[in-house]
């Protein structure tokens, strides 16, 4: 859950002349031209395409989903990893109402990938949040950051990560280190990198600017069969390597409890218990059936990245009987 504003910086296209009378540049109007409605949640897709600015900062947009937080959060994720055939990646986002992009890019200097983004953080929630498809491109422009925002994700080479609210992790900056965005990061490891230690060397290059949302911790998989929890603990990072075929995470700090992390968290022991069950091992139906499970009044949208094939599964607003897939074609 990220109950909080974010600061990212308006994106753009290679320098372009524009062609149009909006003023959009071909690429980005091809890219706004292409969200759909496919859930009336809602939930949209859309394709990037060209480049798109990876910076983040504090002179760009701010747009606040809610004025309030709430007093909990309670988003759940796991990997299974105990087939190498049918590696997936689920998980649940648990928070307030949360019109979402499946947004897919391509950029020319990175990895293609498929990721959710939560667009009340763009400017569009509410009722208004339903009827994008039909407003004039150049009024859906801000959709252009969504590529800045990435809250779960997974690659063309079946990397996956995603994030969960936590505790604070007393974490001081580094001064010889450049400050990133706590999701912008998300999107760094999304576009550069194939494997676990590849996106955590990515975590150890920055300061993680936790200060536009609440502190996060990220689970990281891949195609190995390596996952990692990375946590931020008494002003450390904190790496949590799965001793299992399969990893999870919940809203506490893994490493502030021990070696014992039973009873901390419902969602948390459910989701362990079936796991050692399971010995890491689920098709994408199950862990579809899994996620309703350890679901929660405010989940807002249920993912599973199936990182052997490609395949996306989602369902939103608990609506577990209305699943669409989607296909990221994978390389080796």
């Amino acid at each position: 859950a990220l109950p909080a504003q974010l600061s990212v910086s308006t994106p753009t296209s290679a320098p372009q002349p524009p062609s149009r009378v909006d003023g959009l540049s071909e690429q980005d109007a091809a890219t706004l031209d292409s969200l759909k409605k496919v859930d009336d949640y809602p939930l949209y897709t859309m394709r990037y395409s060209g480049s798109y600015d990876r910076r983040a900062s504090s002179d760009g947009i701010r747009q606040s989903a809610s004025a309030s937080v709430p007093a909990m959060w309670a988003c759940s994720l796991f990997a299974t990893l105990g087939d190498a055939n049918n590696m997936l990646y689920g998980r649940n986002f648990d928070w307030e109402f949360s019109p979402a992009v499946l947004l897919f890019t391509s950029p020319p200097d990175g990895y293609a990938s498929v990721s959710m983004v939560d667009i009340a953080y763009l400017g569009f929630g509410g009722s208004g949040a339903t009827t994008l498809t039909e407003l004039p491109l150049a009024e859906r422009q801000a959709l252009l950051n969504a590529p800045l925002l990435p809250f779960d994700g997974m690659n063309e080479r079946g990397l996956a990560v995603g994030m969960a609210a936590v505790p604070p992790g007393d974490m001081k900056p580094d001064p010889n280190k450049e400050t990133i965005d706590s999701l912008l990061v998300i999107r760094k490891i999304l576009d550069q990198t194939s494997s676990v230690d590849e996106a955590v060397a990515i975590l150890q290059r920055y300061n993680i600017n936790m200060g536009g949302g609440p502190p996060l911790h990220y689970l990281i998989a891949d195609r190995s069969g390596r996952a990692m929890l990375v946590e931020f603990y008494q002003g450390k990072m904190v790496l949590m390597p799965n001793d299992r075929p399969w990893h999870l995470a919940a809203n506490f700090l893994r490493s502030a409890v021990g070696e014992n992390a039973q009873g901390q968290c419902w969602r948390y022991d459910t989701i362990f218990s079936r796991l050692t069950q399971a010995e890491g091992r689920l098709n994408g139906q199950e862990a579809s059936s899994f996620l309703a499970d350890v679901s929660q009044e405010g989940t807002q949208w249920s993912i599973v990245y199936e990182m052997s094939t490609g395949d996306v599964k989602v369902s939103m607003g608990r609506r577990y009987g209305n699943v669409h897939t989607f296909h990221l074609n994978l390389v080796k």
